[in-house]
């Protein structure tokens, strides 16, 4: 599992564009520590940057990635 941070600097983003992108695609959506931290699956953030690293477009990099992370859970 990888911090906010963590996970921003493996898509080489920001955690401010990652949170954004929480918000306007519903996806990466993490799960919260007990202490209420937000992490991030290596399996989904993997798809993400595959996807991302291949498409054209965000939103386009988004629908791949979450397709493909829900195959691998």
């Amino acid at each position: 599992m990888l911090s906010m941070d963590a996970a921003a600097a493996l898509l080489g983003i920001t955690p401010r564009i990652l949170n954004l992108w929480q918000q306007q695609f519903g996806y990466p959506m993490p799960v919260r520590c007990d202490d209420g931290e937000p992490l991030y699956s290596d399996e989904m953030m993997a798809a993400l940057r595959e996807a991302l690293d291949r498409e054209l477009s965000v939103c386009s990099a988004m629908s791949k990635a979450r397709a493909t992370s829900r195959r691998s859970w």
